[in-house]
């Protein structure tokens, strides 16, 4: 069963009859379904938000006759999303999501309740919203060619929400594991909130250490499991920094993403700087939002150096790579 077929057997069935209405294609392209309590169901296609109109129609704009969810219903799939058990969840409620059934992270908007000075619980959950996890085979094979035919180079994936990155790494993974350019790589996930490795095929020579917090994860990964590359998502504090730095002192590489939106804002983002900074990472891979567009930064280039104060062209952009297509 594939992630968006999951979501809707987790419908009312009013509600599963209208999205099982939808063609295979319309399907295939939700990125998003987001439920706000008593308020009207959102459909993301890529990056275009859609409405549901009563005759099960997608439209573009609200109206009086546009699908609210209404309590019951709202109430009959967070139950079921928590395999109705909030207890059971609460851990990674309070952090704002449920990790479902089958693996894929669905952020969640509630009431936090306090104690001693934390959060020990939420209520009042009022809206949800369920990103669907996808796989597209062999999306980072043409920059494998590119780059990882004749060595492992360290490399930071970048780009806006819902360009690609967790599914990029996803397949990365998976190709570098299972043979790329004859060598079985060993690769460890370090899979914090159960988005990378979710469900899916990483790979037949790949770990995935999951729950884990990434410095601790790294840290783990690194003394105990002799990894060629970890892959991990979303690096944003200065623990997980220190953990990779501490993961390059023993020889390994490393494939982490970050949030950007382009390549002007690298220098005003504070991890991206203090990633390049290690010395370490080879290239910034830059992901196009919804294109198979990509550009390749090769931080080795002594150009790069030289054009770190030009605000207009903070990198050299190597030509032949600029524009290319995943």
């Amino acid at each position: 069963m594939d992630n968006i077929t999951y979501f809707i057997s987790l419908m009312p069935k009013h509600l599963s009859d209208i999205f099982n209405s939808f063609d295979k294609n319309t399907l295939n392209l939700i990125t998003e379904i987001r439920l706000r309590r008593n308020k009207p169901i959102i459909i993301y296609l890529k990056a275009v938000p859609y409405f549901i109109s009563i005759g099960g129609k997608l439209v573009n704009s609200f109206s009086v006759n546009t699908i609210i969810i209404d309590d019951e219903s709202f109430d009959f799939i967070t139950d079921r999303l928590c395999n109705r058990s909030y207890h059971t969840n609460m851990h990674t409620m309070i952090d704002g999501y449920i990790t479902s059934k089958n693996g894929s992270r669905v952020g969640i908007s509630s009431t936090a309740v306090y104690k001693d000075n934390s959060i020990s619980s939420v209520k009042d959950i009022n809206s949800i919203n369920i990103r669907i996890a996808k796989e597209y085979k062999d999306c980072s094979r043409k920059i494998l060619n590119l780059l990882y035919t004749q060595s492992t180079p360290s490399i930071i994936v970048a780009g806006a929400v819902l360009s690609g990155k967790t599914t990029f790494l996803r397949d990365f993974s998976k190709l570098l594991s299972s043979g790329f350019a004859g060598k079985y790589r060993k690769v460890s996930i370090v899979d914090e909130r159960c988005e990378i490795a979710s469900g899916f095929d990483i790979g037949i020579n790949t770990d995935v250490l999951t729950g884990y917090e990434k410095a601790k994860g790294i840290e783990i990964a690194t003394r105990t499991l002799s990894p060629d590359i970890i892959v991990c998502d979303e690096i944003g504090n200065i623990n997980e920094l220190n953990a990779i730095r501490y993961g390059f002192s023993t020889g390994i590489s490393f494939a982490v993403s970050v949030h950007m939106k382009s390549e002007k804002e690298l220098l005003r983002n504070h991890i991206v700087n203090e990633l390049i900074a290690t010395g370490e990472f080879d290239y910034i891979v830059l992901l196009k939002s919804f294109t198979d567009e990509f550009e390749i930064i090769d931080l080795r280039s002594e150009q790069i150096e030289n054009s770190r104060n030009d605000n207009d062209n903070p990198f050299f952009i190597l030509p032949w790579f600029n524009g290319g297509e995943i």
